[in-house]
């Protein structure tokens, strides 16, 4: 390490971690952004799944556990909305939740030695950072996803292929300056870019919503269709006539 590195590793130590406005700035946009997609998504899913349920026939007698069924709305709906949609939210949820506890479990090490059986990983006298289990885990995923027939498993390796990537971006800062700046001023560029990525994940899949209309026709807009046709058809005297339910 230059003696210009060290004097500013030392100084940067010595001014404590007090985030920049930047990190602040990039840390509000990119939690806003997560909230809004994720009640957006969820919305999405429940009105999809509340479909068949709201047209069906209750027994208002009849009890049933509410966890259950609100499990069932929300499985009915994921399993019928659309893949690409579903393939970037699980990759937004997936580096989200992975960045979040890699932090957690990281300062918890620095801090007490470690969480448990979780340590530092040291192979001989060097020290593995986990960008090289999360190059590994995204190459795997994503190597997958463009040998495999169709585009079925997109939304399911949209989830290892998330966890992959937030591991190595968490540790650019230390890609960057080939030192391991992790705790200091230098790696908050780690955070920074961590943010943007969240931001601009989250930008596509509002973009994504955006341009669904000019799609090919798909099993979420069959499902609506099919909805749509079950109201239109109480509307004609008779109509009713048949067994209630959407019929798919």
């Amino acid at each position: 390490m230059s003696k210009r590195k060290e004097k500013r590793l030392k100084a940067a130590a010595e001014a404590g971690r007090v985030p920049s406005g930047r990190t602040r700035v990039l840390g509000a946009l990119a939690g806003g952004a997560v909230v809004a997609v994720f009640s957006a998504e969820v919305t999405r899913v429940w009105r999809l799944g509340m479909l068949p349920q709201s047209r069906q026939e209750h027994d208002p007698n009849r009890r049933g556990n509410r966890a259950l069924k609100a499990v069932e709305v929300v499985r009915e709906g994921y399993k019928v909305s659309r893949t690409r949609q579903n393939t970037l939210f699980n990759m937004l949820a997936s580096f989200t939740v992975t960045f979040g506890i890699t932090r957690s479990i990281t300062w918890t090490i620095r801090e007490k030695g470690g969480l448990g059986p979780i340590k530092n990983v040291v192979v001989g006298k060097h020290h593995i950072h986990h960008f090289i289990p999360g190059g590994l885990i995204s190459l795997a995923a994503g190597g997958v996803a463009i040998g495999a027939k169709g585009s079925e498993l997109d939304r399911y390796l949209a989830i290892p292929f998330g966890v992959g990537v937030a591991l190595v971006l968490d540790e650019s800062a230390l890609l960057l300056e080939l030192e391991d700046v992790y705790w200091t001023e230098e790696g908050v560029v780690s955070v920074q870019i961590v943010f943007a990525a969240i931001a601009f994940l989250a930008a596509m899949a509002y973009l994504i919503r955006i341009l669904r209309h000019s799609e090919e026709q798909d099993s979420e807009a069959d499902w609506e269709m099919a909805a749509k046709a079950w109201d239109d058809l109480q509307m004609i005297p008779g109509g009713s006539g048949g067994a209630p339910g959407i019929g798919l």
